[in-house]
Formats: C-alpha cells, sequence, structure tokens
C-alpha cells in the first residue's frame, strides 16, 4: 500500500514539475502539450467561425520576426518544403526520455512570385494589345497589380446562402458587368445553340485577353456564314469591339483593399 502511495506521488509530481510541457498517460508515457501563441494584433480571421486561421496584409518576414520575438525556451521556427510558397512553422521541443519531440504551435505562409496573373489584369491586357489602351497605360497596371492573384481572402456571403473569397465576389461581379448573361442567352433559341454561343464566347474571351484579334475575327465570319448564326457572330465582334478598361481597373482596385499577403494558422487558439 505504501508503494503504491509512493508512486503516485511521484506521478503526481511529475506532472507538476513538467508544468505546460508535458502531461502524463495513465500508462506512465509523457507527451508534450503545447502552449497557446499571442495573437498577431495586425491580422483578421479569415474566416468568421475560426479563430485559428488569421490573414494579414503584413509581408511574412515582419510576421516571422513577430513569433521570434514572442517565442517561448523550447520554441523554434522551421521552414517548410513549399513549392509555390515561403512557409515556416513554429514548433515546441522537448526532450522525454532522452528523445527529442515537438508539437506545432503555429504556421504562415506567404506564396511566392510565378507567371500568372490575376483574370482583371488579363482583360486589360486583352484591350490593350488591341490597340485600345496605349502600353504605357498598361505597364503602370502590371507593375502594381501583378502579383495580386497571390493574395488571399476572407470568406464572405455570396449572396447566395453560401460563402466565396471576398476577391472573387468583386471579380465575378465586374466579369458579369464586362459580360453579361444578356450576351450568351439573348440569341439562344434552343439548348444547342445556347451551349455554341456559350463556347464561343468562352473563346472569345481567352482570344481577347491574348490579344488574338484575327482569331477573334475569324470566329466571328464563322458563325456569320452558318444559317441563323447572326447573333452570335455579332455578339462576337460586339465583345471584341467593347472598352470595359475603366471597369477592370476599378475591380483590381477593388480587390487589392480587400487582399491579404500572409496566412497564419495556429494549432489553438491564440491568447
Amino acid at each position: 500500500m505504501l508503494k503504491k502511495t509512493l508512486m503516485l506521488a511521484i506521478a503526481v509530481g511529475l506532472t507538476y514539475i513538467s508544468g505546460a510541457a508535458t502531461g502524463l498517460y495513465a500508462d506512465q508515457g509523457e507527451e508534450i502539450v503545447g502552449h497557446p501563441m499571442p495573437k498577431y494584433s495586425r491580422a483578421v480571421q479569415a474566416v468568421e467561425t475560426d479563430d485559428t486561421l488569421l490573414l494579414t496584409q503584413d509581408r511574412i518576414d515582419k510576421v516571422k520576426k513577430f513569433f521570434e520575438q514572442n517565442g517561448k525556451d523550447g520554441d523554434r521556427i522551421e521552414v517548410l518544403p513549399e513549392e509555390d510558397r515561403q512557409a515556416y512553422q513554429m514548433r515546441f521541443f522537448a526532450k522525454i526520455q532522452g528523445t527529442e519531440r515537438s508539437v506545432p504551435l503555429v504556421k504562415f505562409e506567404e506564396k511566392t512570385p510565378d507567371s500568372n496573373m490575376h483574370p482583371a489584369l488579363g482583360e486589360l491586357k486583352g484591350l490593350f494589345m488591341m490597340g485600345k489602351h496605349s502600353e504605357v497605360e498598361y505597364q503602370g497596371l502590371e507593375n502594381q497589380y501583378k502579383n495580386l492573384h497571390l493574395a488571399y481572402f476572407r470568406q464572405v456571403s455570396d449572396d447566395q446562402g453560401g460563402t466565396v473569397a471576398e476577391g472573387e465576389k468583386i471579380y465575378r461581379k465586374a466579369y458579369d458587368q464586362a459580360h453579361g448573361k444578356a450576351n450568351t442567352t439573348a440569341f439562344a433559341p434552343d439548348p444547342n445553340q445556347k451551349a455554341r454561343a456559350q463556347d464561343m464566347k468562352k473563346q472569345m474571351q481567352e482570344m481577347k485577353a491574348k490579344g488574338d484579334i484575327a482569331g477573334m475575327m475569324n470566329m466571328a465570319q464563322q458563325f456569320n456564314k452558318a444559317p441563323g448564326q447572326t447573333q452570335p457572330g455579332a455578339a462576337a465582334m460586339d465583345e471584341m469591339n467593347k472598352d470595359t478598361w475603366d471597369l477592370w481597373v476599378k475591380c483590381l482596385e477593388d480587390i487589392a483593399k480587400v487582399a491579404y499577403w500572409t496566412r497564419i494558422e495556429y494549432a489553438a487558439s491564440p491568447r
């Protein structure tokens, strides 16, 4: 009886000596317990119902410095191997029975630049390549927004009972204004023609983004040659001639206002 009491006292003592760093299993095996990390003040919740996933407009180097300054003994920041982003994870390390073990505390990441561009910028590029605006106008906007497609966005209501990334919602609104449904449905008296019209419109938009004027002209002519296809052809020509420059510039400006550059994911609710 005395021996059992002594063993229990030792087990309890181990638990209190270890503090928040470790815990004790019923079978006397230890586990690591991470400590809560401080909340990054210049950040917002990506999802309203989740306080562990945050977004900030600060760059990742500034976020990394914050966690370095607020770490505790045993905390260590490691580089995560990611192909398309710069990512770090802070973990708490402790030795248990001679073996070093760790638990994650917080992960933060920022996407790395690539050759892609935001589709709204692609719309402007198409207008420039078609000669509707100057190279100087376009290059200024490209330099300003060339990395906008790398941003993170909060999830907001899509006004239909679901959620959508805030930047995507702004883009969809501009897209509907530039390429409204009226352009695809007014000349679709039957499902087959409607499908062809929608496919044509998609191809026209892709060629417009590339500045392929000859391709757009050819497609419009092909539709005009077919019986009953004059309206799709006319719509194609209208698509080519439309100047939506100001609309897309405003779209990029609005998206940039709600863009965040670093994503922070806590293992537990921050303090």
